[in-house]
């Protein structure tokens, strides 16, 4: 990279999360200067502890990198909450914090970054889902749900900006190798040795994804790349 070149600039939610963290580490890798947003404290270029289910915070968090760092050109949302019960045991509390998680902060992640980058008419944005979104599993319908809307909002929001010059696309990620996957997670994924590749996917390998997406996938428009191992086909 040239170093008289001003490095592109990436936004990160979950980045204190186990793929979000391979995320940030993956797009520093790749030149970039990564603001890490997250409710706990992350390790980024710029971390700023924001709540993504907030939008007022979180539209306050771009302004602050743009600010700080420069105009954001990617948008990664890697941020999540797992919660697991046969259908009718989750509180309706759970389950309205799960629906504001994925969908609410993804949808207050985009709408914080996103018309800055139609103003440039360029940007990649990238946001994750689940395996289990696009695959069943008892007792975890809740988690399915919510995760699946995220589906559904990128396939069309990227028909309303890839005119304007933005790539939305989507991940769904799993079964994932990690210590800080949720025990209700782990337990309902099958075993490594029952998948095609006979392992579970890494989150470098998430990143991997994401890195390909922005370096690669501007002719990408509301695709869902199933990083999964072949748990579903």
């Amino acid at each position: 990279m040239d170093s008289r070149q001003p490095r592109r600039v990436a936004i990160v939610t979950g980045a204190a999360g186990t793929v979000g963290r391979a995320v940030t580490e993956r797009l520093v890798a790749e030149g970039f200067a990564v603001a890490g947003i997250d409710i706990r404290e992350c390790t980024a270029d710029l971390p700023l502890v924001v709540d993504v289910t907030d939008r007022g915070q979180m539209k306050a968090a771009a302004e602050q990198v743009a600010q700080e760092v420069g105009p954001v050109s990617v948008l990664v949302t890697a941020h999540g909450r797992h919660a697991a019960a046969p259908f009718g045991e989750l509180s309706p509390v759970e389950w309205q914090l799960l629906l504001k998680t994925h969908l609410g902060g993804t949808v207050n992640a985009c709408a914080a970054v996103v018309p800055s980058m139609v103003a440039a008419g360029a940007g990649t944005v990238v946001t994750t889902s689940s395996w289990l979104a696009l695959a069943g599993v008892a007792g975890e319908a809740y988690f399915a749900a919510a995760t699946g809307t995220i589906l559904a909002f990128t396939k069309s929001f990227s028909l309303e900006v890839a005119p304007k010059g933005v790539s939305v696309n989507c991940i769904a990620i799993g079964p994932l190798e990690g210590r800080g996957m949720p025990a209700k997670l782990r337990e309902h994924q099958p075993r490594p040795e029952e998948l095609p590749i006979q392992r579970y996917v890494h989150p470098s390998e998430v990143a991997d994804t994401v890195a390909f997406l922005v370096r690669d996938g501007a002719f990408f428009v509301g695709q869902v790349l199933s990083a999964a191992g072949g748990a579903v086909v």
